[in-house]
């Protein structure tokens, strides 16, 4: 992955972290936390979701 594959990546965090703000939510710090390591290649996609679901175990969410 290259530096401008990296910033890319990282603008998309952002803006989906913004557009969660612009309809009243927040994505938790350690959400955002994942999706920047996702975005850097540090972890893959399916451990962010993992942790997701394992931080809200007491909240029901579809899991398919």
């Amino acid at each position: 992955m290259t530096d401008q594959d990296i910033a890319r990546n990282m603008r998309f965090v952002a803006h989906a972290v913004g557009q969660q703000e612009l309809e009243g939510l927040t994505v938790p710090a350690a959400t955002a936390n994942d999706l920047r390591r996702v975005a850097r290649g540090e972890i893959q996609i399916a451990e962010a979701i993992r942790n997701v679901y394992a931080r809200f175990g007491n909240v029901p969410v579809f899991q398919p």
